[in-house]
């Protein structure tokens, strides 16, 4: 009877022990839970070392989701680590070889990450690794820190690179990743990570990511339109809608934006705060969230624009025509407009001054499934927030 009394008693207690789970903290109800992402043998690892003189990786050694990694594609072993390592909790530390050969050695790590629709609240990134790495997520540079510079070994191009990236095996380094990710695609990260092993053992990635997300927007039903049969002849009389009344209505949010482009300066005296600037000349694949090259032009135009005006700041929409269902217009519009966002703050603007929203479809110009209507509904559009 005691036992039994015991054991009633202790597996809920061992429950919440091992899986951590707070009753005060659960996750709300309909919130996808965090996706968490570890260094362990089913990364992807190049097969051939690395020079170091071809740190850092330019755009054409960043591989996508299925290109090939430098010298082949393999997968990852569990690595060897000194006694003052911060291994990652969770993590397992990775390379190339179980233990280090005796000179330096590079490599190239990948791990692809597909994401469903829901929005993405925030997401973090922790290194630690002996002892240089870069992590690119989806092709953009999400961590750089700066090791002693009084350090010395007398590896010249080791020393050029370790002095942007360099990290020390025993502290854990930390990034908000949030905007590098996007829902809805297949998402991927890749590591360039070197190592100077002076004992055999020292080479080794350990990483995680956490992304967690948010609510789901509410996706408001259209009222029904009434039929034939419930409609009140009396109720609304003929003579009291006029046509030409409606087509006033329905254009002046339209009317009040501006084409911005590059060579075309709007002039910040004549915007105010809700003044919409149509982005012209901004192209994306379809159905895609990458930018085309022809659309740097004018969101470089941009990003000097805002420099020229430091009290600017500015919300960027994206918009998509009627074709595609609600929640994916949401997605894609939200992708593209964080597309543009990126573009700038990679460019120096000022994190702080820039917003992206995604409005799917909800603001058509032309109410409308057509070869013209759809080009003028998809568009990318941005709105002063303050000047």
């Amino acid at each position: 009877m005691t036992y039994s009394r015991f054991t009633a008693y202790a597996l809920p207690a061992i429950f919440f022990l091992t899986t951590g789970f707070d009753p005060a903290n659960a996750q709300p109800t309909g919130i996808r839970p965090p996706v968490v992402i570890v260094t362990d043998p089913s990364w992807e690892v190049g097969a051939r070392k690395t020079k170091f003189g071809e740190y850092p990786l330019s755009a054409e050694q960043i591989a996508s989701a299925t290109s090939p990694l430098y010298g082949g594609t393999y997968k990852a072993v569990v690595a060897e680590f000194g006694p003052r390592s911060k291994i990652i909790s969770g993590s397992k530390p990775i390379w190339r070889n179980r233990t280090a050969e005796p000179e330096g050695e590079a490599y190239q790590f990948r791990k692809n990450v597909r994401l469903g629709p829901d929005p993405i609240r925030k997401a973090t990134l922790e290194v630690n690794s002996d002892d240089v790495a870069r992590v690119y997520i989806n092709k953009r540079l999400a961590s750089a820190d700066k090791r002693d510079g009084k350090l010395k070994d007398g590896y010249d191009d080791w020393f050029t690179f370790r002095s942007v990236t360099g990290y020390t095996s025993g502290r854990i380094y930390s990034y908000d990743v949030t905007d590098f990710f996007f829902a809805n695609v297949n998402n991927t990260i890749l590591v360039e990570a070197i190592s100077l092993a002076f004992d055999g053992s020292h080479a080794y990635l350990s990483a995680k990511i956490v992304i967690e997300f948010g609510p789901m927007p509410v996706q408001s039903d259209p009222a029904p339109v009434s039929g034939p049969a419930k409609r009140t002849p009396a109720a609304v009389p003929k003579t009291t809608v006029p046509p030409p009344a409606a087509t006033t209505a329905a254009k002046p949010a339209v009317a009040e934006s501006t084409v911005f482009e590059a060579g075309r300066d709007p002039g910040i005296e004549n915007l105010r705060v809700g003044s919409i600037l149509e982005l012209g000349h901004v192209y994306f694949k379809a159905d895609d969230y990458r930018l085309d090259t022809a659309s740097y032009r004018t969101l470089d135009a941009l990003a000097a624009y805002m420099k020229r005006h430091p009290g600017l700041k500015i919300e960027v929409g994206g918009h998509t025509n009627l074709r595609p269902d609600e929640r994916f217009a949401n997605e894609l519009s939200a992708n593209r407009a964080r597309s543009v966002m990126r573009y700038l703050t990679d460019n120096g603007v000022a994190a702080d001054r820039v917003t992206h929203k995604g409005y799917g479809k909800s603001a058509p110009r032309v109410k409308a499934v057509s070869k013209e209507a759809d080009k003028s509904n998809q568009r990318v559009e941005v709105k002063v927030l303050g000047k």
